[in-house]
């Protein structure tokens, strides 16, 4: 289930976001009953970390027989889904006021996806990997209209990730969703900051984190 804003947010540097709230759960126990703040991008139709940098995000409460009863706290435990577009768009602005320039670009894919020395399979996969992000960085509507900042990175490997990178045992759909609910897209955006960080140096860290 998701329960979403009635209209699209829009920052001033362009971005489209729709900040909504979902619960999941599964029926064999497998997998805990979860609520969620997450955003929709809109442009690309990602789902991203509401705070991207941020904890507490969820609330998880384990099958039992009592677990009904808690259902209550989620309420208590997540702020109000509107909270999320200012939240959100502060996050947006400060990526976008920090400049990567093609240097950094250049030297944040050597960290993303290292190049193996060796010719093979490993190497050709990095290589095409590397192809995509390119096309996506320079080319691709859903990231090059931020191209030259920190939340291109971001969209970028983002970008790839839900729409270009290979899926295997199940559809494309079907694990974009289970990344979500699992916390597999704020692993996601965390490790493309912190690689992006550790480029960029301090001074940009520390804007990155304020």
């Amino acid at each position: 289930m998701s329960v979403e804003v009635p209209e699209n947010v829009v920052t001033p540097e362009g971005v489209e976001f729709r900040p909504h709230l979902f619960g999941a759960t599964s029926f064999d126990g497998s997998l805990a009953t979860t609520f969620k703040r997450a955003v929709t991008n809109i442009v690309c139709d990602n789902t991203m970390a509401a705070g991207l940098a941020e904890r507490g995000q969820q609330v998880k409460i384990k099958h039992s027989r009592h677990s009904k009863f808690r259902l209550a706290e989620a309420r208590e435990a997540l702020h109000i889904v509107y909270a999320l577009a200012d939240e959100f768009s502060t996050a947006v602005r400060d990526l976008c006021r920090v400049e990567v320039t093609e240097r950094q670009w250049h030297a944040f894919m050597d960290a993303h996806i290292p190049m193996p020395s060796a010719r093979g399979r490993s190497r050709t996969m990095a290589e095409n990997k590397r192809d995509i992000l390119a096309k996506l960085w320079n080319h691709d509507l859903r990231v090059a209209p931020w191209r030259g900042t920190a939340w291109g990175v971001l969209q970028a490997v983002n970008t790839f990730t839900h729409h270009e990178q290979n899926v295997r045992g199940a559809e494309r759909a079907e694990r974009n969703m289970h990344r979500a609910v699992t916390g597999g897209i704020e692993e996601l955006d965390k490790t493309t900051l912190l690689t992006l960080s550790k480029v960029l140096g301090e001074r940009a860290q520390a804007q990155m984190v304020d």
